[in-house]
């Protein structure tokens, strides 16, 4: 029994370091209060005005199922620069943004060229999806191209006690569905992610992406009666 010791305290050490892992790095899953919390430490910003958020919002795979959303729900955007420091106000303009994350982005020139005053706006957006206060779709938009290294550690604070592996919806077993599309999957089917292009990655819940499926076949199957009628 004497030798049993050593060995069931070692099970339970290494079952509380997989709780903790899980509840330090999760993301999707968090509460609003909690992801903010960590994001304004790290001199994140959150994106208030109405015209600012539509604007950053226009083409978003994931307004193709707002109406679906439970309620209640809340989208919410952010910014948290590269380097960590707090962007000003005028940086933040829609202009600017737009600027900084939607256009090409300009030739390179000599290091020697460029006035030491001026500043690039480079960083990240985030777009996150409560429902009833609780993440379930992210959003990771950069201003450049995301790198091997930042992809893997995205995916790392999103891993949990599981890991990545590449898949697609084509891969699906009978029964399971996606509405969103997938090019990664955690292999605990509990999340789902996609690069939206270079510089975007969605991650969300398996379980909220089929919702959104099963909820637009459903809308249309109701109007493919009134749709078609007097053909």
């Amino acid at each position: 029994m004497k030798d049993m010791i050593p060995i069931m305290r070692a099970f339970f050490m290494w079952t509380l370091c997989l709780c903790l892992y899980g509840s330090i790095y999760g993301r999707i899953g968090e509460n609003r209060s909690k992801l903010e919390s960590r994001l304004l430490k790290s001199s994140g910003i959150i994106l208030r005005e109405d015209d600012l958020t539509e604007g950053r919002q226009t083409g978003m795979p994931y307004l193709d199922y707002e109406e679906f959303f439970p309620k209640p729900y809340e989208i919410r955007l952010y910014f948290k620069s590269s380097n960590g420091d707090r962007p000003k106000p005028d940086e933040l303009a829609s202009s600017r943004l737009t600027q900084a994350f939607d256009r090409r982005s300009p030739p390179k020139r000599p290091l020697k060229s460029i006035d030491s005053s001026e500043r690039k706006l480079e960083g990240w957006e985030l777009h996150v999806l409560y429902i009833k206060g609780v993440s379930v779709l992210e959003v990771y938009k950069k201003t450049t191209e995301i790198t091997k290294q930042e992809l893997k550690f995205l995916l790392g604070l999103q891993t949990a006690n599981s890991f990545w592996t590449e898949s697609s919806k084509d891969e699906l077993p009978d029964g399971k569905y996606s509405a969103l599309g997938f090019d990664l999957v955690r292999v605990d089917g509990y999340l789902r992610a996609k690069k939206l292009n270079s510089r975007a990655l969605m991650i969300f819940r398996s379980q909220t992406d089929e919702f959104f499926h099963h909820s637009k076949i459903k809308e249309q199957t109701e109007l493919a009666p009134e749709s078609i009628k007097g053909f």
